[in-house]
């Protein structure tokens, strides 16, 4: 497998949630995904693409390259088509404007632009399918045997969004997600009434548009190029695409935990059980054990229990790598 890993800095350099500096621990969490990762499987190549380069170990594994950020972001390796969607992206975020949280714009923006950095890297290794997983979404299990010309990407029920925690795709079918995002905004600056236009794709009015919503647009319009919802995988497996959200199928128990903006909640997540076949969810209403195939530690400060996690699941089966 070929996995990417994409880490960019947080606008705000001190983020407090709880008396808990989130950059710094956010780091150490994705640095010790990274290496269960590259132990896991260690035949795989991974790829951290990030903008702290100078801050991380050189010899994170064998398996592993550090790509900076920094440098790929020269404005002169950018092709035209990035700098078309740059000049034509149009920001549209309810609470950042009524909050006055101006860094939500570069943050946004980051999560579009990650696949064009990640493309370049695709193109200039000849790569030609990849795993990109979120810094705080532990991958389980082996996704080698995956239909690359399919992409596979969590549809949460009820939403109009896919979440790419957890992505499996060829570098082909990137290429024309980015021809895609890069139509849509042309056709965005063409109109008047912008956030009208935007909203003419959806069932209902956005408060906020980021990838997540143009991935599922690509999947509404192309749905021959997408395998079935990956939340639930032909193997019958689960790619959780939140251990704290939508757990109603699955048993759950309560935790208290921070959410992104530093309030402490009570939340019910998933429990976990580690079974002689790996890890699993329980369904509510059959008591069927569901393998977990991909973990996400989201909302908020669930990302903070990815180490207790790896922890726990190298104890429980002497880690097994592929």
């Amino acid at each position: 497998m070929n996995i990417f890993f994409y880490h960019q800095q947080n606008p705000s350099k001190d983020i407090n949630q709880g008396g808990v500096s989130y950059n710094k621990l956010y780091v150490e969490h994705m640095l010790a995904n990274i290496a269960f990762t590259s132990k896991r499987f260690p035949k795989s190549k991974i790829f951290f693409i990030n903008d702290q380069c100078h801050a991380f170990p050189k010899n994170l594994s064998e398996n592993v390259t550090l790509i900076d950020l920094n440098k790929i972001k020269n404005p002169s390796l950018k092709l035209v088509r990035h700098f078309n969607f740059l000049k034509n992206y149009f920001h549209i975020d309810e609470n950042s404007r009524r909050l006055g949280n101006y860094c939500a714009i570069p943050l946004t923006l980051s999560f579009f632009e990650r696949w064009f950095y990640i493309y370049n890297v695709l193109t200039s290794c000849g790569i030609e399918n990849f795993v990109g997983l979120d810094s705080d979404c532990i991958l389980l299990e082996d996704m080698s045997s995956h239909d690359y010309k399919k992409i596979g990407i969590n549809h949460p029920p009820s939403q109009e969004d896919c979440w790419p925690n957890s992505l499996t795709c060829s570098t082909a079918n990137l290429n024309k997600f980015l021809d895609f995002i890069c139509f849509f905004y042309e056709g965005v600056q063409k109109q008047k009434n912008k956030e009208k236009y935007i909203n003419s794709f959806f069932d209902k009015p956005r408060t906020a548009v980021c990838d997540m919503a143009l991935w599922y647009l690509f999947k509404k319009q192309n749905p021959d190029l997408f395998v079935n919802n990956l939340t639930i995988d032909p193997d019958n497996g689960v790619h959780d695409w939140g251990l704290g959200h939508d757990a109603t199928p699955f048993t759950t128990m309560s935790a208290q935990k921070y959410n992104p903006q530093g309030a402490l909640q009570t939340v019910d997540i998933k429990q976990i059980f580690y079974t002689e076949d790996g890890v699993c969810f329980k369904k509510k209403d059959t008591k069927e054990l569901i393998k977990i195939i991909s973990l996400h530690f989201s909302p908020g400060t669930l990302k903070f229990d990815m180490i207790p996690f790896i922890d726990e699941y190298e104890k429980i089966y002497s880690f097994k790598s592929e």
